[in-house]
């Protein structure tokens, strides 16, 4: 079942208090306003991983050493830190920015994953891991990758159908038997999106190869799995990110390995968010309530329009910023729902830092 499914007057009335109504019901003209971003850096902020301690909330981004930003709410305010990795690792050639990165907490500590050039492989990515005694770091990179397609065969994670291709978008996941993986995406067309199990630190392999998940005749990333009972969740970002229609999407399985013939749904597209690209998106729990789902999309304009045509984002002043909107399920509490983005908080006159 898609996203427009309708909602009833009352419950609409409700969400449309809380922030900004995502959902209507078929054909009905849009009233609302498009969303806000949360956190709207001046800068690229793509790609959000995030992670809660507590009351904190930090989301880890595209660019540099992994970029870094912390709230004590889903709506901000949002201030930039410095950059997660303490260096590169070894493995890293150094050259171009971190992508998609994501923390989890571990009995080694946070764990952050990240997706980096690596030496020798023209250009491509490989996935490392690197460890801090806090969420927002400074991470100490290891010394080798964690998933990386030209290693030899002395390392599981090896066993690649395709070593010309790099890897990236990497995203731990628990189940609730305490098990971990790490989900991830391979550079090719069609694109494809593959789960490795993972030690109990997250660190290392278990002894097995990653499996693929799906593929996809376009391109398909940013991969992101949430338990429900029985069943798992998968999220991804279909299409091509620097277009307006990349979107986010799901897919629901009883089997963690078994995605491929699972019917793709649209959880977030233009059309029913308003947003140009809205994906790169990350689920997390609040710990009371409604859980919250980040994305970002992109915009073009300084009051942070989003971009108002439906190809190529071509705009010379185009950006991504991050949104936040509430994620509920369904009756059979596993069918996922954006019944509304949320408004970002800002800086009381005056208080905002400098």
């Amino acid at each position: 079942m898609r996203l427009r499914r309708a909602l009833t007057t009352a419950g609409a009335a409700v969400i449309a208090a809380a922030g900004t109504l995502a959902v209507q019901a078929p054909g009905v003209q849009a009233s609302a306003p498009a969303p806000r971003p949360v956190y709207a850096p001046g800068q690229e902020a793509a790609d959000p991983g995030i992670v809660r301690d507590g009351n904190d909330y930090y989301a880890f981004m595209t660019g540099g050493l992994a970029r870094v930003a912390h709230a004590n709410t889903p709506q901000g305010p949002w201030v930039r830190m410095p950059d997660a990795l303490a260096r590169w690792g070894e493995w890293a050639s150094g050259q171009g920015a971190v992508w998609a990165p994501d923390a989890v907490h571990t009995p080694a500590g946070w764990v952050l994953y990240y997706a980096a050039q690596a030496k020798g492989f023209k250009g491509q990515r490989c996935i490392g891991t690197a460890v801090a005694d806090r969420p927002a770091g400074p991470y100490q990179p290891a010394a080798k990758p964690l998933i990386c397609p030209i290693l030899d065969g002395e390392d599981p994670a090896a066993d690649r159908p395709d070593q010309t291709a790099g890897v990236i978008d990497p995203s731990p996941f628990q189940t609730d038997d305490g098990k971990r993986y790490l989900l991830y995406k391979t550079q090719k067309t069609p694109g494809t999106l593959r789960m490795f199990p993972l030690s109990d630190d997250g660190l290392h392999g278990r002894a097995e190869i990653s499996h693929e998940l799906v593929r996809h005749a376009d391109s398909i990333e940013n991969p992101v799995m949430v338990q429900r009972g029985e069943y798992y969740v998968l999220f991804a970002a279909a299409n091509w990110y620097d277009q307006c229609k990349y979107s986010t999407v799901w897919r629901r399985s009883t089997d963690l390995w078994s995605f491929a013939d699972k019917e793709e749904h649209v959880l977030l597209d233009k059309g029913n968010s308003g947003l140009c690209g809205p994906g790169g998106a990350d689920v997390v729990a609040t710990g009371s309530g409604p859980s919250r789902i980040f994305l970002h999309g992109w915009v073009c304009s300084a009051d942070n329009d989003p971009c108002r045509f439906d190809g190529l984002v071509q705009d010379p002043n185009r950006t991504r910023v991050v949104y936040a909107a509430t994620l509920t399920w369904g009756a059979d509490n596993a069918t996922p729902f954006v019944p509304a983005f949320l408004p970002p908080v800002s800086w009381p006159p005056d208080t905002a830092p400098r």
